[in-house]
């Protein structure tokens, strides 16, 4: 789940809740909320060159709650306006006069950010095209009504600089050729991003860290009061921006790395506040001088936000490995760019000590570590209960119990380079699939069933622990 697809998401179904107490409807006539999922089906479709229908499960399961699946939705055509969309403007223009109300507004802002999530996907940005998803943007926009200027001055702009140029220059025309031309640069939206403050709310809401949320606040504390200072003429000591992300999988890295990029635009640090995710195959190529190549296309592509590299200690393999070409590439840019450009390295905290000491220039430039220590068994459970969340599950009281025992117990016995969140999600998958196979044959299933995790759906090392051990 993105944090920023489900927060655009939420305040676009409250306008839609807000809307549709109001509207007057005809009689049989959907509810916003339906229309909508209609809607993002029509969008996830045009801007899908594959997998379309598994891209909306996903996201009927895991934003909507499973609510609106595609088989019980009348989709129209993909060229037309969306449905909700032209609602909630009807609605905005019927208000205009008492208030400025801008519902229709949260309608792009919503299918701006479920756009930009698929092109900064590593899973998902060969598979869309860009081109359809800013034709479909300007197209709604061109769809709002005109306001006077004034009213304009506070709209956030998203930069089509946000969505990786490659991709936007280069998408496969029905030809077999490519666009030449990437989009203007700016795109307009009526709703403002997130400010300081929200931000800092979805970090404080983050199960656990506690020592991160502490050493983040810490940080932006440190750059206001640069700020304040350098305002006043007065002597500011250096303050290293690029940071080091110590902890097993699962402990939240990637997520309080994409909230920090947001933090610092917010602060003013950097430009655009883009988080380019990589690796070492993202990085690392097969032959001498491709290695640099590949590197500069992600440092091109994350100036003015942060490149997130995970895992990075497996660049500094030694010998003849490409790897330090990579490290040798990120620290020039690095050096080049020092006001717009922010790295991030993650990875278990061993080999990152290696990996660090192993070359002065990486140990300079990234003196400021982050810990992301393992989750206790209460934020265990909180974590496993907040996957039943989306689909109204909970656990029986059996069930329950017998979890919280097998999470007393892994706590104790976890194994090294332990998954974390990662473990209660496969976790949940598990328990929800055993469940369907358990009630997939009875003849009348109460909707208590479907929303209770029994004991039975979880699988025997969990009920019984201490076997595994043997």
């Amino acid at each position: 789940m993105d944090v920023s697809v489900k927060s655009a998401f939420e305040k676009l179904t409250k306008a839609c809740e807000l809307v549709d107490s109001h509207r007057q409807k005809q009689k049989n006539e959907p509810s916003l909320k339906k229309l909508l999922a209609e809607d993002i089906h029509a969008f996830i479709s045009l801007i899908s060159k594959s997998g379309a229908e598994e891209r909306y499960s996903y996201f009927n399961e895991v934003y909507q709650g499973g609510a609106f699946p595609s088989s019980e939705l009348n989709c129209g055509a993909e060229d037309s306006l969306p449905k909700a969309f032209c609602a909630l403007n009807e609605f905005d223009n019927s208000v205009r006069r008492k208030n400025s109300m801008q519902t229709a507004g949260l309608f792009i802002f919503f299918i701006s950010e479920l756009g930009k999530y698929y092109l900064l996907s590593r899973f998902d940005k060969k598979k869309v095209d860009s081109k359809k998803y800013i034709d479909y943007i300007r197209s709604l926009q061109a769809a709002l009504p005109r306001q006077d200027a004034d009213q304009h001055n506070e709209r956030a702009k998203v930069s089509a600089d946000a969505v990786p140029q490659k991709e936007l220059s280069e998408q496969p025309t029905s030809d077999g050729g490519k666009h030449s031309e990437a989009p203007e640069n700016a795109i307009q939206e009526t709703v403002p991003e997130e400010t300081l403050e929200e931000l800092l709310e979805k970090l404080n809401a983050l199960i656990g860290l506690a020592g991160v949320k502490k050493e983040v606040t810490t940080l932006i504390n440190l750059i206001k009061l640069k700020k304040i200072r350098d305002s006043r003429g007065l002597k500011t000591a250096s303050i290293s921006k690029h940071l080091v992300f110590l902890g097993n999988p699962g402990t939240g890295k990637t997520t309080v790395a994409r909230l920090l990029s947001k933090i610092y635009k917010q602060l003013g640090v950097l430009e655009k506040g883009q988080l380019v995710e990589v690796d070492r195959a993202g990085l690392v190529a097969g032959y001498v001088g491709q290695t640099a190549l590949k590197t500069k296309e992600k440092i091109d592509e994350a100036i003015g936000g942060i490149l997130f590299i995970d895992e990075a200690y497996t660049l500094a393999k030694g010998g003849s490995d490409f790897g330090q070409e990579a490290i040798d590439t990120l620290l020039k840019a690095m050096e080049d760019n020092r006001e717009n450009f922010v790295v991030i390295v993650a990875g278990y905290p061993e080999p990152m000590e290696k990996f660090l000491e192993s070359n002065p220039g990486l140990k300079s430039r990234f003196n400021k570590n982050i810990l992301f220590e393992d989750y206790t068994e209460e934020e265990l459970l909180h974590i496993f209960n907040a996957f039943c969340k989306p689909y109204s599950m909970k656990l029986s009281d059996e069930a329950e119990r017998s979890l919280k025992a097998y999470l007393h117990w892994l706590v104790q016995h976890k194994p090294e380079n332990f998954a974390n969140g990662r473990e209660m999600r496969n976790l949940f998958e598990l328990a929800y699939s055993n469940q369907a196979n358990r009630l997939v044959e009875k003849a009348d299933i109460s909707d208590d069933e479907l929303n209770e995790i029994a004991e039975e759906d979880f699988p025997k090392w969990v009920i019984h622990p201490q076997n595994n051990a043997e």
